[in-house]
């Protein structure tokens, strides 16, 4: 018989785990590293659902190092349009991160 628990997301189980490993953690340093390295794969995850289709079609996420996101976007014409979104879109991604730590997007065509 199926369990019927409901299904979720991706983006759901990751934080829940990495809610878990802050709580198991207790060396400040092991659990900073860590805890940050997951948060920044957690954004090839959560993008599209965040971005929203119509976006995730035109650009994608290819780097996050030091709080900065770097996005790849297939036409100069997006980069206009993402610059003008960009604080819209680093609030929406850290809030489903639940932590702040994107600082800033950089654009670039492919």
């Amino acid at each position: 018989m199926r369990n019927k628990k409901p299904l979720i997301s991706i983006a759901q189980l990751i934080g829940k785990t990495l809610r878990n490993i802050e709580v198991i953690q207790t060396n400040k340093a092991v659990k900073d590293t860590a805890f940050d390295k997951v948060k920044e794969y957690t954004i090839y995850v959560i993008w599209n659902e965040v971005v929203g289709e119509n976006i995730a079609r035109h650009a994608r996420p290819i780097d996050f190092n030091h709080g900065i996101v770097t996005v790849e976007v297939d036409s100069s014409v997006w980069i206009t349009e993402l610059k003008f979104m960009k604080a819209k879109l680093v609030t929406a991604l850290n809030e489903k991160l639940a932590v702040k730590k994107i600082k800033d997007m950089l654009f670039r065509v492919k």
